[in-house]
């Protein structure tokens, strides 16, 4: 609940601080005394715009400060305005957005502006599930499944359209792909072969060079007597004799002995090596056109074959796989489309339970505030789904007798709204989580009867919720547990006083608000009305 207002400089308020009780709080006093100003300094403190105009002496800061107690704690929030607007809870600094979230849960301030929000038939189905949700918490799970639900299932839908759209697109991207990856599979090329082919084509290309040097070189080293082997070997006889003379010569002896070994393996090989080689004019033709074609595919798709034809798998597996498949996705559709049909029939079918009850429950409320014909209805009509669900919700209700119940909007007339929003009020905190409502004139247009109806109305909603109402209706206000009374005074400027009532000043205000003027008479009927 609220328990009290400060405010500094703010329009014609210079100085005040407003005390607030549990139960019923009435602001009371002459049209144009200053009533909705403190009503606006409240909004302004949990996040309204505070325009320049607003600010009572501009070369000072406006200062408002609202203190509230939980469940036995408190919290203070205030709010400077000067250059900028500083917002602070319990004196920490925090931002706009965190001060708007909180006052969800503080004060519901039920103005012109939310009697539109009951009529508008956009905000009936969210009334009708706040309704439900307070007796049948598991309905709130069941509102929060359906909704990620459904944002699931439109992602799912956006992505078949379009890979419907472009399935020709993807199909020929698909067959071009298989083309190339066919390409280069047929072409079977291995690792390291172009390397390979052109080391056989140096060979082939030079067969009668490298056959005719060979055999030279190995004539060279066996092929005469005049040979190299046939020299070292006469060397090797002759210092095999000097090492009987001198064994220090062992050691060159066994190379020479190793050298002339290795050379008549190498003559060996050259002479079998010269041998071998044929020109093979139908070898070379192949391997020129193997070569072609592995220059022809580099070319044509890049240097690494290997990395290529990865990477064109990889780009036909998007598309052929996964996600990306229209088959695969078409099943997640299907099945997300099953799960949704699924939750929002549930959801509908709570909606028609709840509507019912509620539909009474709300009749009962406007025939206790003298609305006895009213009937209200609530329409709970199957719709296209959408992320609320498959319904369309609307408030019905018609005040006359023998009249069919029409859209809120249209049915109730001017003198009747005030009690129509009042019986909507007093069922829908029940299911708020604010413990403080502020009504800003809600008996507009009524008068005797009525008015006793509304004020019986009002009292009774305040033994659960801490209201705080503008009235300038006596019968109302003299119910109130707490009657602030707030007067506009001119003297060298205007300026608002703000005055907490006893009983006795009470009801002389009761007769001034009843009559304009105070005598015996009013003083009287004010007495009667307080008692």
């Amino acid at each position: 609940m609220l328990k009290s207002l400060s405010i500094k400089n703010f329009i014609l308020i210079k100085n005040a601080n407003v005390e607030f009780k549990k139960g019923f709080n009435v602001l009371c006093g002459e049209t144009g005394a200053g009533k909705s100003i403190i009503i606006k300094a409240l909004d302004c403190v949990l996040g309204a715009k505070i325009e320049k105009t607003m600010i009572l002496d501009s070369k000072n800061p406006c200062y408002i400060e609202a203190v509230f107690e939980k469940n036995g704690v408190e919290t203070i929030i205030s709010r400077q305005t000067a250059a900028q607007s500083k917002f602070r809870i319990d004196g920490v600094l925090v931002s706009l957005d965190e001060i708007k979230e909180l006052k969800n849960s503080l004060v519901d301030i039920h103005s012109q502006h939310q009697t539109y929000y009951y009529m508008a038939q956009k905000h009936h189905i969210k009334l009708l599930d706040d309704y439900i949700t307070k007796t049948n918490p598991e309905y709130l799970d069941l509102l929060k499944t359906y909704k990620s639900t459904y944002l699931e299932f439109r992602e799912v839908e956006k992505k078949l359209e379009f890979l419907r759209e472009n399935y020709q697109n993807n199909q020929k991207e698909i067959d071009f792909l298989n083309f190339q990856l066919k390409e280069l599979n047929d072409a079977q090329i291995r690792q390291n072969e172009e390397e390979e082919i052109q080391a056989e084509l140096n060979i082939l290309s030079n067969i009668q060079v490298l056959k005719d040097d060979s055999y030279s070189c190995h004539y060279a080293l066996s092929g005469d007597n005049q040979n190299i082997i046939e020299a070292l070997g006469k060397i090797k006889y002759n210092l095999s004799n000097l090492v009987e003379l001198d064994k220090n010569l062992e050691e060159p002896l066994n190379s020479l002995f190793d050298s002339l070994e290795g050379l008549k393996d190498t003559a060996n090989y050259l002479r079998d090596y010269s041998s071998s080689l044929e020109y093979n004019p139908q070898r070379l033709d192949e391997l020129n056109e193997r070569i072609a074609l592995i220059q022809k595919l580099k070319r044509k798709y890049g240097a690494d074959l290997d990395e290529v034809y990865t990477d064109l798998e990889q780009k036909l597996k998007q598309l052929t796989n996964g996600d990306n498949n229209i088959e695969v996705v078409e099943k997640n559709f299907d099945s997300l489309s099953s799960e949704v049909e699924f939750l929002s029939s549930k959801i509908s079918d709570y909606r028609k339970k709840h509507a019912l009850s509620l539909s009474k429950l709300i009749e009962e409320k406007l025939k206790n505030l003298e609305l006895k014909e009213a009937k209200f209805e609530i329409s709970v009509e199957l719709d296209k789904n959408n992320e609320l669900g498959k319904n369309k919700v609307e408030f019905l209700i018609s005040t006359n007798k023998n009249k069919t119940p029409l859209p809120l909007a249209k049915s109730a007339s001017g003198g009747e709204i005030s009690r129509v929003m009042l019986g909507l009020k007093t069922v829908f905190c029940t299911v708020d989580s604010c413990s403080t409502v502020v009504f800003d004139e809600i008996d507009t247009g009524i008068s005797g009867i009525t008015s006793n109806a509304v004020a019986q109305s009002i009292v009774e909603l305040s033994q659960s919720t801490q209201i705080i109402s503008i009235t300038h209706q006596p019968i109302i206000a003299a119910k109130a547990d707490n009657f602030i009374w707030v007067e506009k005074n001119h003297k060298e400027t205007t300026e608002i006083s703000i005055e907490i009532l006893n009983k006795k000043r009470k009801i002389e205000a009761l007769a001034q608000i009843a009559s304009g003027e105070v005598s015996q008479k009013t003083l009287d009927f004010a007495s009667t009305l307080v008692d």
